[in-house]
């Protein structure tokens, strides 16, 4: 199986030598003399949205499986979801959304095969594939986000 990080920052930020938002709370925040601002924020969450639906298209995957459900009433996903739902790609990617915006709904995203799509603290995304993403690694890697191999630290 291949086993990536998705992450926004450099690696000074990942080093923690040069300061970097860690969510949607942080808009209106400065990071280094730069205020985070709406606009880059929903761009970067796009790309993180756009690197499951690509890393999901390379495999064939058109669905994903609810595991590990952790949602709280104050969340949009308050009974709409639970454990085991599989979801069409489009609606696993709203679920995601949420997810990365800490809109009180966490969870694992498991697809056919050896597919997953997992979601860690301070916007860190593990993406699991059972065919190598070459392609789908490169283009994310394109977008500016940073892709390396790295196994998930929620596997089960």
């Amino acid at each position: 199986m291949h086993q990536y990080r998705v992450v926004k920052y450099s690696a000074e930020e990942r080093a923690g030598t040069v300061p970097a938002w860690t969510a949607m709370s942080d808009i209106g925040r400065s990071f280094g003399g730069e205020v985070l601002t709406e606009v880059e924020y929903l761009a970067t969450e796009g790309r993180y949205l756009a690197a499951v639906r690509r890393f999901a298209a390379v495999q064939g995957v058109t669905g994903l499986r609810v595991d590990g459900l952790e949602v709280h009433p104050e969340s949009p996903w308050w009974q709409r979801v639970a454990e085991g739902d599989r979801l069409p790609l489009d609606e696993a990617i709203e679920l995601a959304r949420s997810i990365l915006r800490e809109e009180f709904v966490w969870c694992r995203l498991v697809g056919d095969g050896d597919f997953f799509v997992h979601f860690g603290y301070d916007y860190y995304l593990y993406i699991g594939a059972e065919r190598s993403p070459e392609e789908a690694v490169r283009e994310v890697r394109e977008s500016g986000l940073h892709v390396d191999e790295f196994e998930s630290p929620y596997l089960t």
